[in-house]
């Protein structure tokens, strides 16, 4: 018998396409109810239609930018108008960037740490506001990143934000632990996504990862889904505070220089 979470609401954010899309489609198979957002409008629209003609009204799509925060609270809002709960709070909206910290300008720091970090925060203080007045025995799942503990070179804004979630993650699985909520986070590995497809498999970076992934080969959405489902479930009642690494052994040897690696793969001094 799978994992079910049927009839739970589950609002996943960066949820059309890639991680997020994955978590969606993983949890309508388990027969929840989800409501995806994401900023990009048109990508939206195409994956809410396509999931909408599997599973019909047990989805929705939702605009909205995590990093501000009254369209957090209209994204919210909008989620319990149309399905009136939210068990499980997936805060997958993320994006990445490169360079070496000190040719980073500060807009684009800023960029990363408000949609990786500020964006989880506003999402959580949001929905846990509900789960507490409604008395919700809530899942609250942030997308962390191998890079959360391991540090490689030209992403150190997301290697800070994604620290930085690990720590809120713990810190709020301390606070709501007594409130009936369990926070965990998951840390994905090197993952194919349609952002990520063309940088992973360039000649030379491409074997420089497999070379340190003990399985050999580069994760898939559908991986990580299967973790944030077991998150999501009865199953994990008891798991609160914690990450769980799903990257293939990554964490293991460390990763490759990324911002050196990425020269040298694509012959340009230029940043990817």
């Amino acid at each position: 018998m799978g994992i079910e979470i049927k009839d739970k609401v589950a609002l996943v954010t960066g949820g059309a396409q890639g991680i997020g899309l994955g978590i969606a489609k993983a949890f309508l198979d388990a027969e929840a109810k989800v409501a995806i957002s994401d900023r990009n409008e048109e990508t939206l629209r195409r994956t809410t239609d396509d999931l909408q003609g599997h599973f019909g009204d047990k989805v929705c799509g939702i605009v909205a930018d995590v990093s501000v925060e009254e369209e957090v609270k209209k994204m919210v809002m909008e989620t319990l108008r149309k399905f009136n709960a939210i068990d499980i709070l997936v805060n997958n909206a993320g994006l990445g960037g490169m360079n070496y910290f000190w040719e980073t300008p500060v807009q684009d720091w800023d960029t990363v740490i408000n949609i990786n970090l500020r964006g989880a925060f506003l999402c959580a203080k949001e929905v846990t506001k509900f789960m507490l007045e409604k008395g919700t025995q809530g899942r609250i799942i942030n997308i962390a990143s191998v890079n959360s503990t391991l540090p490689t070179t030209g992403i150190a804004a997301y290697c800070a934000s994604k620290g930085g979630l690990l720590m809120f993650t713990r810190a709020a699985a301390l606070e709501l632990g007594p409130r009936g909520i369990n926070v965990n986070a998951i840390g994905p590995g090197s993952t194919i996504t349609p952002l990520t497809e063309g940088f992973y498999n360039l000649p030379g970076l491409k074997e420089a990862f497999l070379d340190r992934t003990p399985k050999g080969r580069f994760g898939e959405p559908e991986d990580i889904a299967k973790v944030a489902l077991f998150l999501a479930s009865e199953y994990a009642d008891w798991v609160t505070g914690q990450i769980i690494y799903v990257d293939g052994g990554q964490s293991l040897l460390g990763l490759p220089r990324y911002y050196e690696g990425l020269q040298q793969a694509a012959g340009t001094e230029q940043p990817y």
